[in-house]
């Protein structure tokens, strides 16, 4: 008999997607093939300390055993259990600060742990809205006009902020931070005064914001998956928000925020237009093993990429996972491939 892979999932962490990354997590370790691999589960805490949820693992690797527990008992990890003679790859779980901006993949690399998805440059990269727009601008892929600004030059000159926004974007535009998911701080503005008032109430949270040129159009997204490191595109999602104006927090958590189609049911020239641009980011990226990119449907019929996240959300009902069920890859499959291009 083959020895286990063992693999850590990590999740959790300082960011304000850990609520989600719970979730991601949970979902990886309990869908994860129990035969082929032995599932360390490493909650990170806000401090960003790791700790093996201990009941949680006996039962995970226990046979016949399905269900999470529902008692939790964290006990801390050492550095010197965190090395790559007690895993052979770390399954990344944490969403946003820390776990998609790079930090928690330079400090797998300084302990050369294996870990799944992009590497340093590429999270990083993706995580950053201005960085990762001129890496798409460089290889002619299609993003919206921006210009951004940071807390001190808010605070020193905001009236120059308002006439660039003026000049260069117009109305209504979109105010977004620039290295945050899961549209957080993000709102749709139809004046100055509105912008003014909300850029005012963002910055308190995040120090660095972009205002984009709003897109009237549709929402969709595509994921990328690489098999023997060649990547290619999952099919396409139409996303229609059933809460708010736009696909925002509130639309992507809450049961029923929001309908996915998939296949997307754009026009076919769409679709597949869709699919060559999100597998175009991922290489120009220079993304791993897997990547999410999302999109904006111009009614004047042009595309626009917005972000490509290189942790997507990984739950069953996930817009990543449920891409590729349409391709009859199941969740344990998914997950397989994730490892598999990551070893």
């Amino acid at each position: 008999m083959s020895k286990k892979i063992r693999v850590g999932v990590i999740y959790g962490g300082p960011s304000v997607e850990r609520a989600i990354s719970l979730i991601t997590g949970k979902a990886i370790c309990e869908n994860l093939d129990k035969k082929k691999y032995d599932v360390m589960p490493l909650e990170m805490s806000k401090d960003k300390k790791f700790f093996l949820d201990n009941n949680y693992y006996k039962q995970l690797n226990a046979p016949g055993k399905k269900s999470a527990s529902k008692k939790t008992t964290l006990v801390p990890v050492k550095d010197n259990q965190f090395g790559k003679d007690k895993l052979d790859i770390v399954f990344l779980a944490l969403h946003g600060t820390f776990g998609e901006d790079g930090k928690i993949q330079s400090i797998l690399e300084s302990l050369g742990v294996k870990y799944t998805g992009s590497g340093v440059l590429a999270s990083a990269l993706g995580m950053n809205k201005v960085y990762s727009s001129e890496i798409y601008f460089a290889n002619g892929l299609p993003f919206p006009e921006f210009i951004n600004f940071k807390k001190s030059g808010w605070k020193n000159d905001n009236a120059k902020v308002l006439e660039d926004v003026k000049n260069k974007i117009g109305y209504p535009c979109v105010l977004k931070p620039v290295d945050q998911g899961s549209a957080l701080g993000v709102s749709i503005v139809e004046s100055e005064l509105e912008l003014k008032k909300a850029i005012v109430k963002t910055i308190k949270q995040f120090s660095w914001l972009m205002v984009q040129k709003f897109i009237k159009g549709r929402e969709a997204t595509c994921g990328v998956l690489e098999k023997n490191g060649s990547p290619f595109p999952l099919p396409p999602t139409h996303i229609v928000a059933n809460m708010g104006e736009f696909y925002d927090y509130k639309s992507k958590y809450k049961k029923g925020g929001s309908t996915h189609v998939c296949p997307a049911d754009f026009e076919g020239h769409i679709n597949e237009q869709i699919q060559t641009l999100a597998v175009q980011a991922h290489i120009a990226l220079d993304c791993t093993g897997m990547s999410r990119t999302d999109f904006m449907v111009g009614d004047d019929g042009k595309l626009y990429v917005l972000e490509t996240n290189t942790i997507p959300g990984m739950t069953p009902t996930s817009l990543f996972p449920e891409a590729a069920g349409k391709m009859s890859i199941d969740f344990a499959r998914l997950l397989d491939l994730i490892i598999k291009a990551a070893i």
